[in-house]
């Protein structure tokens, strides 16, 4: 509230005065101002969420459900007009418990770069799978994409909080994925080849 209180103050004083702005270039002032409020917001959200700690509300469903919501949500994304989205879900998956809410948001936030790393058009391919071991099935989610890779030193810090190779962004969106999946009691690693793309992939225990 220490920050929210201040920001939402800027952004009303900003959005009032821009009603009276007289100029173009006062307008654009403005827009710049809110543009950046909404930013700090953002950032100052994700510091919430990565500090909080998870109480999670599991409920037993198949993943297949859950990730065509997610593609249904990203293809109404304004970035993903140019990107190719494939689904292959398995038939035959066995049933997980996950929580819902948190779930999408490491599909979303996962997916969601990889269209930013293709912004000249690709491919954006999620793969559901069965997982069956010694050790007992379980579920295996791949998010795959043709953009431009991520390097080998970014590589091994891409899930430490802070890191970013992004101009923008406070680096804790995938800190705040891996965190979410170990609270479910799975595991999330990644590949990537600079130049040809990068494949996540996440693996959640069964129900049974």
């Amino acid at each position: 509230h220490e920050i929210r209180n201040p920001l939402g103050s800027i952004k009303g004083a900003a959005q009032y005065l821009k009603t009276e702005a007289v100029t173009e270039e006062q307008n654009k002032m403005f827009d710049v101002i809110i543009e950046e409020v909404n930013r700090l917001n953002a950032v100052v959200s994700q510091f919430l969420d990565y500090a909080r700690p998870y109480t999670l509300k599991l409920k037993t469903q198949n993943i297949n459900a859950l990730i065509s919501r997610a593609v249904s949500i990203i293809a109404t994304n304004e970035l993903a007009g140019r990107i190719s989205l494939v689904r292959e879900l398995s038939e035959d998956l066995p049933d997980v418990e996950v929580d819902e809410q948190q779930f999408l948001q490491v599909i979303l936030n996962i997916a969601l770069n990889a269209i930013e790393s293709m912004p000249g058009g690709g491919s954006l391919t999620l793969r559901t799978t069965k997982i069956e071991t010694s050790a007992g099935n379980a579920v295996g989610i791949t998010i795959r994409d043709t953009g431009h890779g991520i390097s080998k030193e970014s590589l091994k810090n891409i899930f430490k909080p802070f890191y970013t190779t992004k101009e923008r962004g406070a680096g804790l969106g995938l800190a705040i994925c891996q965190k979410i999946i170990k609270e479910h009691g799975g595991m999330i690693r990644v590949k990537s080849i600079p130049g040809q793309g990068s494949v996540f992939f996440i693996r959640l225990n069964t129900v049974n």
